[in-house]
């Protein structure tokens, strides 16, 4: 089962927002801005040692509100699942269950599992109908309008609260089709039974950024590096031949000791005599021994008899090292895990067999996963942390500050995270449409998905404050230095090479999705007046074609967001760079040196208000109620 919504109700930064959930969510956003809050109600809503305590509580809630809660809506149940939860369970296969912390006083707080159940709309179908129906004459009575209801009464006997619950669940199964639903929270704990989801919900490891990792890597059961090598050692019996065979090899040795079966020739076992001599010393007590032998657990050996050595030229124990290397040992067991995942879902494929059994849910949530970590490695941790949100069963919540963390071939995984003030609390930003439609969807989704070959930092522009969108690297190199000479540049603000001006247009959609203020600069790129005699109909073409993207261009910008600057008639011709001396040294470093031999008066004055009016942030906008995921 995965989570495929969430909603966060009070929890500390967060008065309330709703996230739809891929299989890897990759949070990102300004620091105190409400990231690893998610991560904490996420951590609150799955774990059953998460204890929230009273400033837990938004500050910012209503007056008269005491609770906070997550509501979780899980999918792609297996069948095992489906049957744990078949109270719950909606038309499209999904559960919705909530978890609340309510709290008295400042000491004093209930917490507690809740689900959404489907219930007509008839009220003698309802959970809540036994209290109108408790006996024989309230029975008679409301069947005076619902002749149905005289079935609770056939064959007699008291009228019980589990038996009008057989005959709605009877009725209800028998007119599902002709029945409308509605979905209510139900008033007693989740299956019944307090504290249960403990016990039936995904398990979930957080690595936190900040904490003392010499914890973390120790051996015991709370700690991640614990979790996980238990986690990893389960799959490990649960997939390898050999510990499948020393498991039933266990099994039967113990079954050999246990048995007491006399043999004729053979003396009694060892365990026998001492049975026998145990019950003869009770015999006034009338009681017989019998000592039986339960096999251990493999799992468990493995547990208590592990310990981790690292050996960097000096051999210790992982939690003697240092932050930086115990955060990467937590990294490569994930990694390791994800490559064994990875290589069980393909050799279960190429077997062919009937059908592939889903591993356990477990879900990991990893804060600020590029932390003592070089962008080589950050990569490889990215690369294994999507192998292991795609094995079945998994999910990955990551919150990080990293662009390799970030794909923008894969935004519906992006979650952008504000805080426009700490009364309004944090809002999110989502994209989960396709943002290509049209008859030109399917090209230009593959010149989008092209692009981060042109740009591998493209990412970048998630973490922005502002955008600027160029058509390429000369102005992405010269904006910038242009910037600083003039004093506006802004750190906050990213230039994006698009490598095209037709690629402008693939970018401009992405940042109106995520509400992402932006200016986009291009050439005018004019058609000359006349036609140059030597150019052919083709040629001729393509520069009508270059030049008409500019109105596409502009059409596409919302201006509530973005807005356009022309540099005319193309960017050479604005800043004086000379095109010999560009096909020389290269555009980019041609631009440079004819800057930097300048007086800094000396710079053109429209290109001057170009980079001034890129730069320049409008003010924040207004506090307002978060809005719908796109």
């Amino acid at each position: 089962m995965r989570i495929r919504h969430l909603r966060i109700h009070n929890y500390r930064s967060i008065r309330d927002v709703e996230i739809e959930v891929p299989n890897m969510l990759v949070l990102l956003g300004p620091n105190n801005h409400g990231k690893s809050n998610i991560l904490g109600a996420l951590e609150f809503g799955l774990s059953t040692s998460a204890k929230p305590v009273r400033d837990d509580l938004c500050a910012f809630c209503g007056p008269d509100e005491s609770d906070l809660w997550i509501e979780m809506t899980f999918a792609e149940l297996t069948t095992q699942e489906q049957t744990t939860f078949h109270k719950y369970l909606r038309s499209d296969k999904a559960v919705r269950i909530r978890k609340a912390a309510t709290f008295g006083d400042a000491v004093n707080v209930t917490v507690g599992y809740r689900g959404y159940v489907q219930e007509p709309e008839e009220w003698w179908l309802k959970e809540s109908a036994y209290e109108r129906l408790k006996t024989k004459e309230m029975v008679e009575a409301e069947a005076q309008a619902v002749p149905l209801l005289l079935q609770i009464l056939e064959g007699g006997g008291r009228v019980t609260k589990a038996r009008v619950q057989e005959f709605q669940v009877t009725f209800i199964h028998a007119h599902h089709d002709e029945l409308t639903f509605s979905e209510v929270l139900e008033e007693g704990p989740l299956l019944g039974t307090k504290n249960v989801a403990g016990g039936v919900l995904p398990e979930f490891y957080l690595v936190p950024a900040v904490r003392d990792l010499s914890d973390e890597t120790k051996m015991k059961g709370t700690a991640v590096f614990g979790r996980l090598l238990q986690r990893a050692v389960q799959e490990m019996t649960e997939r390898d031949p050999r510990f499948v065979d020393l498991r039933n090899r266990m099994q039967q040795l113990i079954g050999e000791l246990n048995d007491r079966t006399e043999r004729p020739g053979e003396p009694p076992s060892q365990l026998a005599q001492l049975e026998s001599l145990l019950s003869g010393e009770l015999t006034t007590w009338g009681v017989d021994v019998s000592i039986q032998v339960t096999p251990p657990e493999i799992e468990k050996i493995l547990e208590l008899g592990t310990e981790l050595h690292l050996d960097d030229g000096l051999r210790t124990l992982a939690e003697r090292k240092g932050h930086g290397l115990q955060r990467a040992v937590i990294f490569a067991l994930i990694r390791a895990w994800a490559k064994v995942l990875r290589m069980a879902i393909a050799a279960e494929t190429e077997a062919a067999e009937a059908a592939r059994r889903a591993s356990e849910s477990c879900y990991f949530a990893i804060e600020e996963p590029e932390l003592f970590l070089h962008p080589h490695a950050q990569r490889q941790l990215a690369a294994a942390l999507v192998d292991l949100a795609a094995a079945p069963e998994h999910q990955v919540f990551v919150c990080t500050h990293s662009t390799h963390f970030v794909d923008l071939d894969r935004y519906r995984c992006i979650a952008i995270c504000r805080k426009p003030s700490a009364a309004a609390g944090t809002q999110v930003r989502q994209c989960t449409r396709d943002l290509f439609e049209g008859e030109d969807a399917k090209d230009r989704r593959a010149r989008f998905h092209m692009a981060v070959w042109v740009n591998p930092d493209r990412g970048e522009l998630f973490f922005a404050k502002k955008v600027i969108l160029v058509e390429g690297e000369t102005e992405k190199v010269l904006l910038p230095y242009l910037a600083k000479r003039l004093g506006c540049i802004d750190p906050d603000v990213s230039v994006i090479d698009c490598g095209s001006k037709f690629n402008l247009r693939l970018y401009i959609v992405v940042l109106n999705a995520f509400r992402i203020p932006y200016c986009v600069v291009h050439d005018e790129d004019p058609l000359p007046e006349p036609i140059p005699p030597e150019w052919t109909p083709q040629k001729t073409s393509e520069h009508r074609r270059l030049f008409g993207e500019n109105a596409l261009v502009q059409n596409e910008v919302d201006t509530s967001l973005g807005s356009v600057q022309v540099l005319a008639p193309h960017f050479e011709g604005a800043s004086g760079v000379s095109r010999s001396q560009g096909d020389r040294l290269g555009k980019a470093i041609a631009a440079l040196e004819h800057f930097a031999g300048l007086e800094a008066g000396s710079t053109p004055a429209r290109l001057c208000d170009v980079v001034s009016r890129a730069y320049q942030i409008a003010d924040p906008e207004p506090t307002r109620s978060p809005g719908p995921a796109l």
